[in-house]
């Protein structure tokens, strides 16, 4: 086996590891105890009375069962509450749409313009900036998983040339989140190729077969055709290649068999992981169709421009 070849990966997983015990994976059917039941019907109770106001926080849920319901407020019965709410949802007790999870989250307000002249200058600027969809004629729907947030926009760059989506799946841990991406992949008019960028660690490989595992039986359940998985980031076989630096397995993680070494994405050089990345579009993508969509790009942008010219639009 050379260097520019990856291990053999075991089935079941996608990053080829085994584990001895896992939980439960998609909608699965439980029976709660007595004490649990009441803990949701209190749960369920909450949700119901502030509805109108749309999904709430795990957190928000939590307060307003220690003031209404008297739950005891400590860190112990918060880390109940959330095993239980998890278990509640793949039960469907509780609607996966009724909580929504914790996170940097910006609502920019749309502003205005300073008058007409403006907006017309930035109707020529989008037509400047005119692309025909990418995807378009392309057999399957790609989307980029990348493990750590910070890395999201460097690899979003490169990816939106070829109109693929790039999603922090750092944030896959999240039970929501990972249903969401199995609506998004079970509604697609596509199959669904997923690749992912991320950790070459047990932490970092665990956490993309737990969501891989998840997603793949909500998209199930949901009626749509499961997702394929590629490991684009970091492999084996680039450790060996790019010589990156390795650090040994953190004792305390015991996820999985022992890892030797472990190695970070951002170890990856900035030239070496577009090098990867756009190496991995390419080979998951139609060539032919996306230079279709790259040439009715060109055509069409000069169509728009002649329009906007004759107008004389962002010129008044």
């Amino acid at each position: 086996m050379t260097d520019d070849q990856d291990e053999v990966q075991k089935p079941g997983t996608v990053s080829g590891r085994s584990y001895s015990r896992t939980r439960p994976r998609g909608f699965a059917a439980w029976k709660p105890r007595a004490d649990s039941a009441l803990l949701i019907e209190m749960v369920q109770e909450v949700i119901a009375e502030h509805v109108e106001f749309g999904a709430m926080t795990k957190r928000q849920i939590f307060y307003r069962l220690v003031g209404k319901h008297g739950y005891p407020k400590t860190e112990a019965s918060y880390d109940r509450l959330l095993e239980l709410l998890a278990r509640a949802q793949r039960a469907r007790l509780v609607p996966m749409s009724a909580i929504r999870d914790d996170g940097p989250v910006a609502l920019y307000n749309s502003g205005g313009y300073e008058g007409p002249a403006q907006w017309w200058e930035s109707l020529r600027s989008q037509a400047e900036h005119y692309q025909h969809d990418p995807c378009d004629g392309q057999p399957v729907t790609v989307e980029l998983w990348v493990e750590s947030a910070g890395m999201t926009q460097m690899v979003g760059r490169i990816a939106e040339d070829f109109g693929v989506n790039v999603f922090s799946s750092g944030g896959f841990e999240s039970l929501t989140a990972k249903y969401q991406a199995a609506c998004r992949i079970a509604y697609a008019d596509r199959p669904t190729q997923v690749l992912s960028v991320g950790d070459h660690d047990p932490s970092g490989l665990s956490m993309l077969d737990a969501a891989a595992e998840d997603v793949v039986a909500f998209v199930a359940e949901l009626g749509g055709e499961p997702p394929a998985f590629a490991r684009l980031a970091v492999t084996p076989a680039q450790v060996r290649r790019y010589r990156l630096e390795t650090a040994p397995q953190k004792e305390r993680d015991k996820r999985g068999a022992h890892m030797a070494t472990t190695v970070q994405a951002e170890a990856l050089a900035p030239e070496e992981l577009a090098q990867v990345v756009r190496a991995g579009l390419e080979k998951a993508l139609d060539k032919r169709a996306l230079a279709r969509a790259r040439r009715r790009t060109e055509s069409e942008r000069a169509e728009i421009m002649q329009a906007i010219d004759r107008l004389g639009i962002g010129e008044l």
